[in-house]
């Protein structure tokens, strides 16, 4: 039989081991002593037409197909495209779409991504706009309705979660990524035709 100071001990550990095996990988709220890691990080767009060395365009291999001259290649990234930081701390994402009409953040199997995020100043106070399914405030871009999650050229977003699990998260965007069915990304889909992606970032969280 366990003697009461060595079964508190006991109980102690367990609570703390089952509290940390059913914490969400990355939490949203975080306690009050964590340390913050601030992130700025900036949407990008990049396309090129390959030419051959004497300047004229000239056709080439994307990711296994074959492009025709004068295709464009393209790419988008996040700026810096992955983030590292130490389990427990509590980490800020201010993202801001500088390149592309719009885009939105979720960071793969967790909860943390930009739908309902409110979007913040450079100072990053709120301007009582939400990334919510709205009209493109930029009429002069794509005039489409937004989604949920999605914000627009010259808006920035806060993302502020608690990194309680090391591991390597994908962070992407939706509007520009497509996965298959393995989890792969894609950049064409099953008849050669290129997608407007991948978009893909990385949280990595040390133990």
């Amino acid at each position: 039989m366990l003697k009461p100071a060595l079964f508190l001990a006991v109980f102690a550990a367990t609570a703390i081991a089952a509290q940390e095996g059913s914490a969400a990988p990355l939490s949203p709220n975080c306690s009050a002593k964590a340390p913050v890691k601030e992130f700025l990080v900036a949407t990008g767009e990049w396309d090129t037409v390959p030419k051959e060395r004497g300047g004229m365009p000239a056709p080439y291999t994307d990711r296994q197909q074959a492009r025709a001259a004068n295709s464009k290649l393209e790419r988008y990234t996040f700026d810096p495209g992955v983030i590292i930081v130490k389990r427990g701390d509590c980490v800020v994402l201010r993202i801001h779409v500088v390149k592309g009409s719009h885009h939105n953040v979720t960071i793969e199997g967790t909860e943390i991504g930009s739908e309902g995020a409110p979007v913040v100043d450079d100072n990053g106070a709120p301007t009582g706009v939400k990334a919510v399914a709205r009209s493109n405030p930029n009429p002069y871009e794509d005039p489409a309705r937004l989604k949920d999650g999605e914000f627009v050229r010259g808006e920035q977003i806060v993302l502020k979660f608690q990194a309680n699990q090391a591991g390597t998260y994908r962070m992407i965007c939706e509007v520009h990524t497509f996965i298959g069915p393995k989890g792969e990304l894609r950049g064409y889909d099953e008849k050669g035709k290129p997608l407007s992606g991948p978009m893909v970032g990385y949280v990595t969280v040390l133990p």
